[in-house]
Parts: structure tokens; C-alpha cells; sequence
């Protein structure tokens, strides 16, 4: 969890868990915000790293447990409100606060499949003229290529 020490087995019940807990909706934000898979860990590495100092990641507050920024954070909503995006869209997110941080590993990129679903939006595809398939054999580079080798070993 990005808040408390809870783990899953799973990285579903984990984002319950963070929802269900602690009021924060990491796929929710990721589509209101239309944050691609860098972005993510950006946004991810930054929340660590405010919750090891202990410094609450919207009005930046500072506490003396994180038990104590925990409570601030889930009191006052400022747990479901990211701050400006250039406050943790900075080159020196993209490491992780925790080595082998398994939720980091667990992030998906899906804007592959959103990219690949808006090109295929409204594009008409054209099929190739293949009506003389003969003269296309004939003509094709591989046929060149084989015949030019075989002539080239038979020499």
C-alpha cells in the first residue's frame, strides 16, 4: 500500500484496500488524469517519498509519525487531491523511494491498447490489388534474393 504497510496477494486487492481504506482510487486518478505508464511512477515514487518523510503530499505539512500524516491526510481529503502535476511530474521520481517496490512493478501500460483502439477509430484500410498472384511471385525481392544465392553457390 502506498499508505500503510498492508500487502496483497494481488494488485487488485490492493487498489480495494487503498480505496476501501483509505479513500485514495490510483485507477481512478490514473483516468481523470490521463497519466501514461511514466507518469504513473512519477506520480507513485513521489507519494513514497512524501509518506517516508512524512509530509503530507498536499499542503505539505510536515508530521512526526506517519500514523499521525495517515490520519491528516484521510481527515482533511487531501489523501483523494494530487497537487499540481509539476510538483510530481520530475525527473527524480522516476526511482523508486523502496527498492523492489512491487506495486511499481505491477503497473500496466495500457496506453498501447488506448493508441492502437484510437487509430483504428474511423481509418479506412485498403486491401492490396493481389488478382495476378503469379506475376507478384515472380517479381517478389525474395525470389531475387533466393535465385541470386543459388547461383552464387553453384558458381
Amino acid at each position: 500500500c502506498l499508505f500503510c504497510e498492508k500487502q496483497t496477494d494481488t494488485t487488485e486487492k490492493l487498489y480495494v484496500h487503498m480505496e476501501e481504506a483509505h479513500g485514495f482510487n490510483l485507477l481512478k486518478i490514473k483516468s481523470e488524469h490521463d497519466l501514461n505508464f511514466y507518469q504513473q511512477v512519477k506520480l507513485m515514487n513521489f507519494i513514497r517519498r512524501q509518506m517516508h518523510q512524512c509530509q503530507c503530499f498536499k499542503c505539505e505539512k510536515k508530521f512526526q509519525l506517519k500514523k499521525e500524516l495517515i490520519c491528516h491526510l484521510e481527515d482533511n481529503k487531501h489523501i483523494a487531491v494530487l497537487p499540481d502535476r509539476s510538483v510530481w511530474d520530475q525527473p527524480q521520481y522516476y526511482f523508486p523511494t523502496y527498492e523492489n517496490d512491487t506495486l511499481l512493478c505491477a503497473l500496466s501500460d495500457n496506453e498501447d491498447e488506448l493508441t492502437a483502439e484510437k487509430q483504428t477509430d474511423n481509418i479506412p484500410v485498403f486491401s492490396e490489388d493481389v488478382s495476378n498472384i503469379e506475376a507478384l511471385k515472380q517479381t517478389s525481392v525474395l525470389n531475387e534474393l533466393l535465385h541470386e544465392e543459388l547461383n552464387n553457390i553453384e558458381a
